[in-house]
């Protein structure tokens, strides 16, 4: 008999487009996030339009964290 799966840390990379939070990005690790977040300040993305977000690795989980932030900016 198998175990449940243990839900994760997992971090994404959100990009802001018009005013709307979006998962591009996610990693169990930190630092591949940081470096991706790098990546899209280097072509050109602001600071400000990207965030790392720390959530499980459940989908459920970082969808009701990227809605949570949509709605908190409305």
């Amino acid at each position: 008999m198998s175990r449940p799966k243990k839900p994760r840390v997992y971090y994404s990379l959100l990009t802001r487009e018009d005013g709307q939070w979006a998962p591009q990005f996610g990693d169990y690790d930190l630092d591949t996030v940081k470096f991706e977040r790098d990546d899209y300040r280097d072509r050109g993305h602001k600071a400000k339009d990207l965030k790392i977000i720390t959530t499980t690795d459940e989908q459920a989980d970082i969808n009701r964290a990227v809605f949570e932030l949509n709605e908190a900016g409305k």
